[in-house]
């Protein structure tokens, strides 16, 4: 594979069950959603997530661990890790806390691209035991591998293209932030998303599933990382556990 210019930074991610010492000088961070946060640590600003960072979005500080799961819809979202989580450090690689090794890399970029570094690490490194043959919820690495393009693909563009357009429209986004404070909505709206788009895009698809996994895992972005974390819709998310990046961190330039 040829080097590959990467127009979004690389953001890492460290995820710490016990709060370090170094952290007393950094400032918490907050946001509507993790999607936001990560696009404050792409647009260069160190971040520190606990438990009162997420101020709208019920989704992330479930899956994340930052928050112990309660009720049918919580306890439902999945994988996740255990409660318990203490921070999460956001930075862009170049600018990551020195001597901390991230746990997981997270990359934005095309589905080309993507398959591209899957084909150079090989398909047996990435996370095939969250894919779902009729839902592409969790996971695109099938859609990735055999290239392919069905109804909900198209759907999912469909809505990301327009959310991405909306969001030019003033008062957009406040308007949305307040709407998803209501967990009735959201999980009236989760239940008609996890059947034909992308949820949980970054915190879940691109955190703790390589996380946990210990594998790639590449996903369509979910609506928040479009309309709260500014991602464009003709990328994808993709998380790399730190030793499988390391594997193809030759391949990319930024």
């Amino acid at each position: 594979m040829k080097t590959a210019k990467l127009t979004v930074p690389p953001v890492g991610v460290k995820i710490y069950r016990e709060i370090p010492a170094w952290i007393a000088k950094q400032s918490t961070s907050r946001g509507v959603s993790f999607c936001e946060i990560i696009a404050a640590a792409t647009a260069g600003s160190e971040c520190w997530v606990d438990s009162s960072s997420i101020t709208t979005c019920r989704w992330s500080p479930v899956v994340l661990g930052l928050k112990e799961s309660a009720g049918d819809f919580e306890q439902n979202l999945s994988p996740r890790l255990p409660g318990g989580t203490a921070g999460i450090y956001l930075a862009r690689l170049d600018d990551f806390h020195t001597n901390i090794t991230p746990d997981v890399v997270v990359l934005r970029t095309t589905f080309d691209i993507l398959r591209g570094l899957l084909i150079t690490l090989g398909w047996e490194h990435a996370a095939w035991e969250v894919v779902e043959t009729k839902r592409i919820g969790k996971s695109a690495l099938r859609h990735l591998k055999e290239e392919q393009n069905d109804w909900r693909t198209h759907l999912l563009k469909a809505v990301n293209r327009s959310l991405t357009a909306m969001d030019q429209v003033p008062g957009w986004s406040t308007l949305t932030a307040a709407v998803f404070k209501s967990r009735r909505i959201t999980k009236a709206f989760d239940q008609i998303i996890k059947r034909s788009m992308a949820d949980m895009s970054i915190c879940r698809n691109s955190v703790v599933t390589p996380f946990i996994t210990q594998k790639v895992n590449v996903s369509y972005f979910c609506t928040g990382a479009i309309a709260w974390g500014k991602n464009q819709p003709l990328n994808m998310a993709a998380g790399w556990p730190w030793p499988l990046w390391r594997q193809i961190r030759s391949n990319l330039s930024w």
